[in-house]
């Protein structure tokens, strides 16, 4: 009677070649997979900021080519303010989670305004972000205005210009300078300046002002509400953010998507307005590319 030869068992030494086989091919293939993931992050970042543009200009075009404001402090005529991104879900132009749980806390989930590169934390403590790729940028804005229900959480920002104080000596007059196409009314003088700014016909935003469609900046890969030099920032790029691609520039600079008024997203390097200097002119290094500031149009 013929006994069944047992399987060879693997020996010790066989065993850590395929273990090393794999780990090599895990090696090759995980910078690619890590790529491949990045540039769908991308993809979808740019997807939502085509659907933000679009929601933007339906906003316009049904209200007489009026441009939203990307916010409004309260104010005798809005007397619980206003911010964009919940106005366009308020109006049914985009859809998203909103307001908060039984326990305050933001209602998260995915939506046109939650860039796959953002971090689900909430921005605190002001704008203060030193560099594109600073954690800061990478955190989420959430403005309760008119109320904590009307509330969308929002990794992107409006091309936005502060207006305050004095309307006659202000030099954010569109096609001036320091001027964008979207407006924050802020009130840091008193309360009555929103108001001042919101009557005075010379400050509206309006779809006319845009003459260079496929260059002016609509929206953008950021968290903040209005371009500002804040103490202890590096400029104005600073609130850019740079959630894409591999840091440069010492790891200062990124990648963002950035959306314009013809409707296309174009992905963009932070780098050439962060070494322009902290001033305004920043924003104007690549005026070829990107203009952010309405009288670079001319």
């Amino acid at each position: 009677m013929k006994t069944r030869r047992q399987p060879r068992a693997f020996t010790l030494v066989e065993l850590l070649v395929v273990i090393g086989i794999i780990a090599l091919l895990i090696a090759i293939l995980l910078p690619a997979l890590n790529k491949a993931k990045q540039q769908a992050n991308i993809v979808k970042c740019a997807s939502n900021l085509r659907q933000i543009s679009i929601a933007v200009l339906s906003y316009a075009n049904n209200n007489k080519g009026r441009l939203p404001p990307s916010m409004v402090e309260p104010n005798p005529i809005y007397p619980d303010g206003l911010f964009w991104a919940n106005m366009l879900v308020e109006g049914k132009y985009l859809d998203s989670p909103h307001g908060v749980d039984a326990a305050g806390n933001p209602r998260l989930g995915d939506s046109a305004f939650r860039c796959p590169n953002g971090i689900e934390e909430p921005l605190g403590g002001g704008f203060g972000a030193l560099t594109p790729t600073e954690g800061k940028n990478q955190q989420y804005l959430f403005v309760k205005r008119p109320t904590a229900d009307d509330a969308v959480a929002t990794w992107y920002a409006l091309n936005s210009v502060t207006l305050q104080g004095d309307p006659n000596t202000s030099s954010a007059l569109p096609g001036k300078s320091s001027d964008a196409p979207f407006a924050w009314y802020n009130d840091s003088q008193n309360a009555a300046d929103p108001e001042k700014f919101l009557k005075d016909t010379r400050y509206a935003r309006h779809l006319g002002l845009i003459k260079r469609s496929a260059l002016v900046v609509m929206a953008f890969d950021g968290n903040t509400y209005n371009w500002n030099n804040v103490a202890g920032s590096t400029g104005y790029s600073a609130r850019i953010s740079g959630r894409h691609g591999k840091a440069s520039n010492e790891g200062k600079d990124g990648m963002f998507n950035c959306a314009f008024f013809d409707g296309h997203v174009t992905l963009l390097s932070t780098e050439p307005f962060t070494k322009a200097g902290t001033g305004t002119n920043a924003l104007s290094a690549e005026k070829q590319d990107a203009i952010f500031w309405l009288h670079d149009q001319y």
